[in-house]
């Protein structure tokens, strides 16, 4: 991932969090790259880091955020971005 990108993703995070200070930077920047770690595992290609790209990680991270204390699974939204984007991947590959 980019720093461009990163930097971006921490701010999209930050803002739908509702966080302003920066004292917790360092735990969130390492959750956004944990969390597009993740993302490639489940067979996401992040090649072009397109807007679809970074929100996806920005909504994947700030759910891993909100529930890393609960046994809460996937939203189905979530979930059907993921599969919509392996889904991509492999259609591309087939052409």
């Amino acid at each position: 991932m980019s720093e461009l990108t990163l930097a971006n993703c921490l701010s999209l995070f930050k803002l739908d969090m509702g966080i302003t200070h920066n004292l917790r930077d360092t735990l969130f920047i390492n959750l956004i790259e944990a969390s597009f770690k993740e993302l490639e595992k489940m067979g996401i290609d992040f090649t072009n880091e397109t807007a679809e790209d970074v929100q996806l990680i920005v909504d994947y991270s700030a759910w891993s955020y909100r529930k890393r204390q609960e046994d809460v699974g996937l939203p189905r939204n979530l979930q059907f971005k993921i599969h919509n984007r392996v889904i991509q991947k492999v259609g591309a590959s087939d052409a």
